[in-house]
């Protein structure tokens, strides 16, 4: 059985500032680099194999939570693309639609939609439970578009869509099988 622990990056410039990062490549606070220092303090050497985003913020997190580890960057776990909204105060959209974009409901003008953003994600995590088979322990550090869609297809019952900085979520061989059977799909023997 193969472990996926996804974690959702440390505090950015910009998460602090209010403002929508998206793909923009901001750097980690040192409030978000302190909180994440204690995050997975016996388990550093936990892992068999760890991925991150090509937006710098998640190497920087994963630097401080695993030093000297060496990441696969894959752009599948990059943050959605926030089209019109991405660089702009959280505070100066439409509370509407913010609440809607927040569900899933709304996609900002030039924007990824859910379901984009659910393809290649669902693709990363097929992937790698077709890549590993032994116990393997995976380590991901991804954004909030991401987790989002982790909850959305493969998390039975969760209490925010949103996700926190630092927040952990873990995918076992029973969260696969109910993405499988949700997605109506045959399950690979290996998962049974």
């Amino acid at each position: 059985m193969i472990t996926l622990k996804f974690i959702r990056h440390a505090e950015t410039t910009l998460n602090k500032s209010g403002i929508f990062c998206g793909r923009t490549d901001c750097d980690v606070t040192l409030e978000g680099l302190e909180q994440a220092k204690n995050l997975l303090k016996d388990k550093k050497n936990y892992f068999d194999e760890i991925y991150i985003s090509p937006l710098k913020r998640t190497k920087q997190t994963l630097d401080i939570i695993i030093p000297n580890s060496n990441p696969i960057t894959d752009e599948r776990i990059i943050e959605a693309s926030l089209g019109e909204w991405e660089g702009k105060k959280k505070s100066s959209v439409n509370h509407d639609l913010l609440a809607l974009y927040r569900v899933g409901k709304y996609t900002p003008p030039g924007a990824e939609t859910p379901e984009d953003v659910d393809k290649r994600v669902c693709s990363f995590v097929e992937s790698l439970f077709c890549k590993y088979h032994n116990d393997e322990k995976i380590f991901i550090v991804t954004h909030n578009g991401v987790m989002k869609s982790i909850k959305r297809n493969f998390v039975k019952n969760y209490d925010s869509i949103m996700s926190r900085n630092l927040e952990t979520i873990t995918i076992s061989d029973t969260e696969f099988v109910y993405y499988l059977q949700n997605k109506q799909t045959t399950i690979p023997q290996n998962i049974i």
